[in-house]
């Protein structure tokens, strides 16, 4: 029985990276990393014998997985319509080649048998691969000629003409993206798809003069926009008529981000059985999509998606690898697919944040900071408070991302959430079990003067009527934890920092910052955002942020702030500091 893929590929850096048999492998990285370079050495390689290629900057050899015979092979390829022909001339049987200049040029039948069982596929390649590379991308794939019926169709518009199933599987599809479907006039000589559809039924030919006419009024695809040619193309290939194995480079190109992003669920949702797909891609749309694509859902089960993140830099090029299983259990979550959090794998790295206001502030200032010097590709992102923090960390760096975050102080009022982080970030909670505990009563035992009945009023103000079962929404838990903590001191310690503790608790405090420092988290030592710059009044965060941007008070940020902030980004830059934390024990990093 016939079968081929790719088992394993090797790269220069030691990674050995093993594909889903059926699904998608996903190329990221930072910009000029080689993406495209690595996915057109695998396509090389597939060509070529797999370690005997002249030296490459990404892949050392390709284990290719090749079942059935010579015989086998042949008879796949007469299922696909692409049939042997005899040449007179020299009383050979040839198969097509697309690289023929005539009828007469092709792959000898003898030598396809030959090349498939030796392993040296060299001209037959591209019968198993089919690669889109972003310079043939709005080439005119979507027409083609009529063929001999007896025979399967091998073009994939010939395999729409001929059913009805796939021309309506295939117009849906491209109708969710552009809002317009497909259709086929199928009384011309011509394969053409054409946008839109006719209002009468179809006819054995010929067709009255009102069908032609309502035919030749739909305009053709291949004359439309980049981004309608270049979705099309790319669907055509994978899904209607795809090879074992399909490259694509940049799919995101000539599309906007909601067509990418549909691109991408598409291909992992509807990509048939044994098909592998690669792809290299700059785009976070797309594999929140592939993401998306891949999750189960009530009538299907997962899809098999991998992810490959890719680093160089002038000394050395790294890594890493998430196989489907780690991507299943590590980036399958509503967080990753439906946030930019994702985004982070195509940076240097990431910090992220509690809130949007934060990462204005925090960028700013990095920015002031950087003054001259190079662009490290840094991005901030924020998970919309600090429970949800350590988690994203954890799943970035689990993709090879260097990742730290930034908490206010009061992170430390909840033994939980500390714990949580302890264990997504690889500390131990003995280790700071003592000042932790130090720090919290110190902080419970401040009590700011409120009158009960006050604190009462304010939460009744809160809650106001509620009826029944009624549930109380975040932003009211948000207000009512706010009123309570001005009753257990936390709210002054935002406001005064680590400065509002004294003696041996002023130093717990302190090496309780250092100790999360090492694991990335970094707590604000003046207790929270706002206290940076404490000129301002502080009522409303995004009242704060507005003013201090407004008086251009980000441009002269204190020393404190500047060396926060470069810390943050030393740690990120920092040499072997992510080699060293083990976040998840199923991935291992190169």
């Amino acid at each position: 029985m016939f079968t081929f893929g790719i088992r394993k590929i090797h790269l220069t850096d030691g990674t050995a990276i093993e594909p889903p048999k059926s699904g998608m492998t996903v190329f990221t990285g930072p910009n000029n990393t080689g993406k495209s370079v690595l996915l057109r050495e695998l396509v090389t390689s597939v060509y070529v014998h797999p370690r005997t290629q002249e030296p490459q900057r990404w892949i050392t050899g390709v284990d290719l997985q090749r079942d059935g015979t010579g015989a086998d092979f042949i008879s796949w390829l007469a299922g696909r319509g692409i049939v042997s022909r005899h040449n007179p001339r020299n009383s050979r049987h040839f198969l097509p080649n697309r690289f023929a200049t005539s009828d007469e040029d092709g792959v000898a039948t003898d030598a396809a048998i030959s090349n498939w069982e030796t392993g040296h596929l060299g001209p037959i390649g591209h019968f198993l691969v089919q690669d889109q590379w972003t310079e043939g991308r709005l080439s005119n794939q979507s027409d083609s000629r009529q063929w001999d019926w007896a025979k399967p169709p091998a073009h994939p518009s010939q395999l729409l003409w001929e059913s009805m199933e796939s021309l309506d599987r295939f117009s849906k599809l491209f109708e969710q993206a552009f809002g317009v479907s497909i259709s086929i006039n199928r009384y011309v000589p011509e394969i053409k798809l054409q946008l839109g559809s006719v209002s009468m039924p179809e006819t054995p030919p010929p067709p009255p003069r009102e069908l032609r006419d309502a035919f030749a009024a739909l305009p053709y695809l291949n004359e439309q926009g980049d981004g309608m040619r270049a979705f099309a193309n790319i669907l055509l290939t994978s899904l209607v008529r795809p090879t074992p194995v399909i490259a694509i480079d940049e799919p995101e190109a000539f599309l906007h981000p909601p067509q990418v992003r549909l691109l991408a669920r598409h291909l992992t949702q509807y990509a048939p059985p044994n098909c592998q797909v690669f792809v290299a891609t700059h785009s976070a749309d797309f594999l929140s999509g592939a993401l998306d694509g891949s999750a189960a859902t009530s009538g299907s089960a997962p899809r098999d998606l991998a992810l490959v993140r890719i680093s160089r830099t002038t000394e050395s090029q790294t890594a890493k690898t998430l196989t489907a299983a780690s991507v299943r259990e590590v980036l399958d979550t509503p967080l990753l697919r439906y946030s930019n959090i994702i985004s982070g794998v195509f940076h240097d790295g990431v910090i992220l944040c509690e809130a949007e206001g934060d990462c204005q502030f925090y960028e700013a200032t990095t920015d002031v900071g950087r003054g001259d010097t190079p662009h490290d590709n840094l991005i901030f992102l924020h998970v919309n408070g600090k429970s949800r923090l350590s988690d994203a960390v954890r799943k970035l760096r689990a993709c090879g991302v260097p990742t730290a975050a930034v908490a206010d102080l009061d992170f430390l009022n909840d033994t939980q959430l500390i714990k949580k982080a302890l264990d997504h970030l690889g500390g131990d909670w003995s280790d700071i079990e003592r000042d932790v505990t130090l720090v919290q009563r110190e902080a419970s035992s401040t009590t700011i003067t409120t009158i009960a009945r006050e604190i009462k009023n304010q939460i009744n103000g809160i809650i106001q009527n509620p009826r029944g079962s009624e549930v109380l929404t975040k932003q009211q838990v948000d207000q009512i934890t706010d009123v309570l903590k001005t009753a257990n001191g936390w709210k002054a310690i935002k406001k005064s920092g680590v400065r509002g503790f004294e003696g041996d608790v002023y130093n717990a405090a302190h090496r309780l910052i250092t100790y999360f420092e090492n694991l990335g988290l970094f707590l604000v030592p003046v207790g929270e955002l706002e206290s940076w710059v404490p000129e301002v009044p502080r009522n409303k965060k995004a009242a704060w942020l507005t003013r201090v941007f407004a008086e251009r008070r980000h441009l002269q940020p204190s020393a404190d702030l500047q060396k926060f902030c470069a810390d943050i980004s030393g740690y990120l830059k920092a040499p072997n500091t992510f080699a060293e934390i083990s976040t998840d024990p199923g991935i291992t990093a190169t």
